[in-house]
């Protein structure tokens, strides 16, 4: 009995600090072509849990699985500068740096373009992430019909997204999270008898 009340508090006072999981969804396009960020080298470890309890920054927002376009967030505090920073993009109202050193700049002919959620802005860099959020960040020259259209084509799965587990977390929607280890041992343990 004792045994059973200390598991309960230990899980239930565990999720009293699960950190927050939503998504958010991002599109760019540099001079009309859309940047691909499914790469690997864009990834977040899917390696679960880390033993020392240490948040790393990409551990608070990054991509998984390959999908370049939905943005798992760890963290209410994630900015859409600390994303991209984590992935080696960096951005101001004036230039885009990417993760190979080009620079594309502000001139006469190319603007830097912003829209977030259908309404453009100036630079979202330290604007908070919002579970859901549709960005589109565009360089080059655009009119409003063009920039409406890849505004329209940034992803909208985001919501899908925060009812499914998180491959990469210690939180509750994780597969190989907390509360799903004990459901299953609770049910095996079940089985047994």
């Amino acid at each position: 009995m004792v045994l059973g009340g200390y598991a309960f508090w230990y899980i239930y006072s565990g999720l009293l600090f699960l950190p927050p999981h939503y998504h958010a969804n991002f599109a760019m396009y540099i001079d009309g072509e859309g940047v691909d960020f499914s790469d690997d080298k864009y990834m977040e470890d899917v390696a679960g849990c880390s033993l020392s309890g240490e948040k790393m920054p990409k551990d608070r927002v990054h991509l998984h699985e390959n999908n370049g376009d939905t943005i798992h967030i760890h963290s209410e505090w994630a900015a859409w500068g600390h994303f991209f920073a984590n992935n080696n993009y960096y951005f101001s109202s004036e230039r885009i740096i990417t993760d190979t050193w080009e620079e594309y700049s502000v001139d006469q002919e190319n603007k830097i373009y912003y829209v977030l959620n259908g309404k453009e802005i100036n630079n979202p860099y330290n604007r908070l992430i919002s579970s859901e959020d549709r960005l589109l960040i565009a360089y080059g020259d655009y009119t409003q019909e063009e920039l409406t259209e890849l505004s329209d084509s940034v992803s909208d799965n985001a919501g899908e997204y925060n009812s499914k587990y998180d491959p990469g977390s210690c939180g509750g929607t994780n597969e190989n999270g907390i509360i799903v280890l004990f459901r299953d041992m609770l049910d095996f343990h079940g089985h047994q008898h």
